[in-house]
């Protein structure tokens, strides 16, 4: 049996799962059957009841994530994939709960990442099972619903009680195979305000993996605003940081404040720990989030450093750097780097999978993005936006290009089959 992309039905089953608002934090109430909000469940059940209708093993895991599955065997091999999103944001030309097709080109919240590739994926397993390519383990696809907020309390509930692949990719990044994704640490710096500090009232961003694109202020009974472009954290210089360009503004108008003079150092540079080493290369820092009052003045930042440094003394660096302007520091969450041997039978297997299929024969990369491929050992991230593509992670008028989107399937699909036998 000849496997095929079947593009009509991949689309309208992305359709259904792009109207589920499913925005991380902000995805409804929360109950016992949905902590991570109503439309995060609604979102995993969508993709389980499309699994069961095609004949798969389904699982729903508390609510948190779920999985489908098929075949026979002692072990099991993954696609890992999310349906939880970043905010919306501002200034969308479409409807972003919704597919719209223009040409090639295919846009919605969720699109590229990740409700495209989780699609993709259940597609896969379907067509393997109906070809009946011999496999001797189980291939499943596991779908995680907390991954945009960084706790990734999915990840952690199914590690209770769930079977740990023997192999796994995320198709949630880029190709070709990446072995090593950067260190993630979000830190927030804190100060309490004195009565004489100028009352300046200042509010930006909304997801701290993302760079914001809008920011506002008030001061004296005037406000000032801002607009950037969103750009996904591990790549801020893709974006325009809307805090960074408010502060420049606010301090050319003549004012004062010790947040302005804080977001004046927020640079790698400017903290200290303009660091890289041969592994990775740079590190990168997004000021995300920031919330001022006449009592306080916050900034959260997200940092993805290199393979082969420790996040313990970067805080202290930072701390050194922005010491004087009085600031705490405080780590609210960490990742630690992914670096998985390039000679594994993981790396070479996906990556000769990638080549046979491209003819593009350079080697596996390294990622500032956090997968869920570092919730596992044998785990990297493979799959998504092929060199030379426009990624539009996080972006306004998030889209992804049909073509990509079936030769995904079609590397998928032989990925899948070469771990699985």
């Amino acid at each position: 049996m000849t496997i095929h992309f079947d593009k009509q039905a991949v689309l309208e089953a992305l359709r259904g799962l792009l109207q589920i608002k499913s925005v991380n934090a902000n995805a409804g109430a929360t109950t016992s059957e949905a902590p991570l909000g109503t439309g995060i469940n609604a979102a995993i059940n969508y993709v389980l009841e499309l699994g069961k209708s095609f004949g798969l093993t389904t699982k729903n895991c508390d609510g948190y994530c779920g999985y489908v599955e098929f075949g026979e065997g002692p072990e099991m091999v993954a696609a890992i994939t999310h349906v939880d999103t970043v905010e919306v944001g501002d200034d969308w030309t479409v409807l972003p709960f919704d597919l719209t097709i223009d040409g090639d080109k295919i846009y919605g919240r969720g699109v590229l990442d990740d409700k495209g590739p989780t699609i993709v994926s259940l597609f896969a397993l379907k067509a393997l099972k109906e070809a009946k390519v011999p496999i001797n383990k189980r291939i499943r696809l596991i779908i995680g619903g907390d991954e945009e907020g960084g706790n990734w309390a999915c990840m952690k509930r199914y590690k209770e009680t769930e079977e740990i692949p023997t192999y796994a990719f995320s198709p949630d990044s880029g190709f070709p195979v990446i072995f090593a994704e950067k260190g993630i640490m979000n830190v927030i710096l804190k100060k309490e305000l004195d009565n004489g500090t100028p009352v300046l009232n200042l509010s930006s961003g909304k997801q701290i993996n993302s760079v914001p694109d809008y920011a506002k202020a008030t001061y004296n009974g005037q406000t000032y605003e801002a607009r950037g472009k969103s750009a996904h954290a591990s790549e801020p210089q893709k974006g325009d940081n809307a805090l960074i360009k408010l502060a420049d503004e606010l301090r050319a108008a003549g004012i004062k404040h010790p947040i302005l003079e804080l977001l004046k150092r927020a640079t790698p540079a400017g903290f200290g720990i303009n660091l890289s080493d041969a592994v990775s290369g740079d590190l990168t820092l997004n000021p995300a989030i920031a919330f001022v009052d006449e009592n306080i003045a916050v900034l959260r930042c997200d940092i993805r450093y290199p393979v082969t440094i420790k996040s313990s003394e970067l805080c202290k660096t930072i701390l050194k750097a922005i010491e004087e302007l009085g600031f705490s520091l405080e780590m609210d969450h960490e990742t630690l780097p992914l670096h998985v041997d390039q000679e594994s039978f993981l790396v070479t297997s996906l990556q000769k999978v990638y080549a046979d299929y491209t003819g593009d024969t350079s080697g596996p990369i390294v990622s500032g993005g956090g997968t869920y491929a570092r919730a596992f050992d044998n785990a990297v991230a493979f799959g998504g936006v092929f060199p030379g593509e426009t990624n539009t992670c996080h972006q306004t008028d998030e889209s992804w290009s049909i073509d990509s989107m079936a030769k995904n399937f079609d590397i998928i699909v032989k990925a899948l089959e070469v771990l699985a036998q």
